[in-house]
């Protein structure tokens, strides 16, 4: 990396802290996993910088309590809450984060790959990690200790060797992907179902298209396969018609708007691939258990 940037420094060099302690696994084919101490003092406070967005999961472990943190996406607050000593949360770096540092604190950043995070699932059980997702201020007694195991590396490198810290930190990225791994794709071809590459092409072709409805048959076609063998490879593979599929994303999506955005939800009905406002509630409703207005209060 150009201009004293190390591997895996995303979260530390947005802070501005040029040398905070960190290392990087190794072994993993084609990416690998990089933990990074942060201590954010008075020079951290205030609004940072946009971190480049990239396919990217960020685990961040408070090891200091923490009244209030702002997290903020796209120009907005995203998540605004306290962490208690050992709380978690698990973003996207796609997402384009920046934070406002409301008060100093002490943090350990994973930051993981999907590259990274596949290969290591690929040797486990040999299926690809969609989306890791937590709630957020989670305090999970697993990541805390493996965590807690890794600290003496920071203030004295020589207390650990290259081999413990790949063996806890990929034992650590294990456990991540077993519990919080959401929507597991298998990487090769599943008996009657869709190969990891179709699987992403067609999600990806119905996401981009979520304001509008994508035939079968178009999906069907860019796979190569009938509309038939498409639906049923497609269920085998996401346990989920492709219907199902787009219903579930465009919830996601509303979700996202609702917390995002002051549009009003006729507006984010039509946005998000609904017929109108009575639509995107019942199916909300259906799917969430509230009223996207009642949901919308209490997220914000």
């Amino acid at each position: 990396m150009s201009g004293g940037r190390r591997y895996g420094d995303a979260i530390a060099h947005s802070l501005g802290l040029r040398g905070a302690p960190a290392f990087v696994t190794s072994g993993l084919s084609g990416s690998q996993i990089a933990v990074t101490r942060i201590t954010c003092g008075p020079a951290q406070l205030g609004m940072s910088p946009q971190v480049p967005t990239e396919d990217t999961f960020i685990l961040a472990l408070y090891l200091t309590r923490l009244d209030r943190h702002e997290l903020w996406s796209h120009g907005r607050p995203k998540l605004v809450q306290g962490y208690a000593a050992n709380a978690m949360r698990i973003v996207n770096l796609q997402d384009e984060f920046s934070a406002n540092i409301i008060e100093p604190h002490v943090a350990l950043s994973l930051y993981m790959p999907r590259k990274a995070l596949d290969s290591l699932a690929e040797e486990e059980d040999g299926r690809a990690v969609n989306v890791l997702r937590c709630p957020p201020g989670l305090v999970d007694p697993i990541v805390a200790h493996l965590s807690a195991s890794l600290l003496p590396a920071f203030t004295d490198p020589g207390q650990a060797s290259q081999l413990f810290l790949d063996h806890v930190t990929l034992a650590l990225a294990t456990h991540i992907i077993d519990k919080y791994s959401e929507e597991r794709l298998p990487r090769s071809v599943t008996k009657g179902g869709l190969s990891t590459y179709h699987t992403r092409l067609t999600t990806e072709l119905m996401a981009g298209l979520v304001a509008s409805n994508p035939s079968l048959a178009e999906l069907a076609r860019a796979c190569g396969l009938s509309r038939g063998h498409f639906t049923r490879a497609f269920k085998i593979t996401t346990g989920l018609s492709p219907h199902q599929w787009l219903l579930r994303h465009r919830i996601e999506k509303a979700r996202d708007m609702l917390v995002r955005t002051e549009l009003p939800l006729a507006q984010i009905a039509l946005r998000c691939g609904f017929a109108d406002q009575s639509h995107l509630t019942r199916v909300f409703g259906m799917a969430v258990g509230d009223s996207p207005a009642a949901w919308r209060r209490r997220a914000k």
